[in-house]
């Protein structure tokens, strides 16, 4: 069996009084792409800003690739994070936001510049690289943050909220794109968000969260046809509950 590209082993977090992570401990696998799904306040962001190195848990340990990452700076660590309002630098063009994070690891000035349009080339924007983000659309400059991320090689990639910025028709578009280009990179990809519909398009890991505790996670499939829990049966969908005593089980059948 081989072991999980990401190990969170039993994280707690607290901002002052306030826990908003409580015992979690999850496993992310080499190539997936995971989906932390929950409502506002449930610890998703949280445990995204742990993973990226932005936050250290009050409790546990967060291993990448083997190695623990848990107090590793976000530069020094394997991942990176596209966030929601890109932030792209906006006196550098196109092709220099791509690039950046290159030059910050000693690339060369003709390898940063190869390297930044083929990742340009990869989101569909190759004749970009000389523009400025601010003549840009929401999804082309989401596109960028993309390249941006993914230039670097990381072994994950995290998202917080990639899509909440933007319309629902360009929305469902970049639903597509970004799979589309994990398939293509290989590359595990870690996503918040709050909306359903954007997790059952997406994942093929879906984790649903609910006061900072892990309720449900496994494929989104399953997850939305036989969930674990009360909250998660209702917060994936429309939901008939009933009442009744269980009078015998056997071999996981009730």
């Amino acid at each position: 069996m081989t072991a999980p590209l990401v190990d969170v082993r039993a994280v707690s977090h607290r901002f002052g009084q306030h826990t908003v992570l409580r015992n979690v401990s999850l496993q992310i696998e080499p190539g997936s792409y995971t989906i932390l799904l929950g409502p506002s306040g449930s610890g998703k962001t949280t445990l995204l800003s742990i993973l990226g190195g932005f936050v250290t848990p009050s409790q546990g340990k967060v291993l990448i690739r083997g190695e623990d990452c848990t107090a590793v700076p976000p530069a020094k660590r394997p991942t990176t994070t596209v966030f929601q309002d890109y932030a792209l630098f906006p006196h550098m063009s196109v092709g220099s936001n791509v690039g950046f994070g290159l030059r910050m690891q000693g690339v060369d000035a003709a390898t940063r510049t190869a390297r930044a349009r083929e990742a340009l080339a990869l989101v569909g924007l190759a004749t970009a690289f000389d523009q400025k983000p601010h003549q840009l659309s929401g999804g082309q400059r989401q596109r960028v943050a993309l390249a941006r991320a993914l230039v670097v090689e990381p072994a994950v990639l995290l998202l917080d909220e990639p899509l909440g910025a933007l319309d629902l028709k360009l929305r469902r578009q970049m639903q597509d794109e970004l799979k589309e280009i994990q398939k293509r990179v290989g590359t595990a990809f870690i996503h918040v968000t709050h909306d359903q519909e954007e997790a059952m398009a997406l994942a093929d890991h879906c984790v649903v969260m609910n006061d900072g505790r892990i309720e449900d996670e496994g494929p989104p499939e399953r997850v939305y046809a036989r969930p674990a829990t009360r909250f998660s049966a209702t917060f994936m969908g429309e939901s008939t509950l009933m009442s009744g005593t269980v009078t015998a089980a056997k071999h996981g059948t009730i």
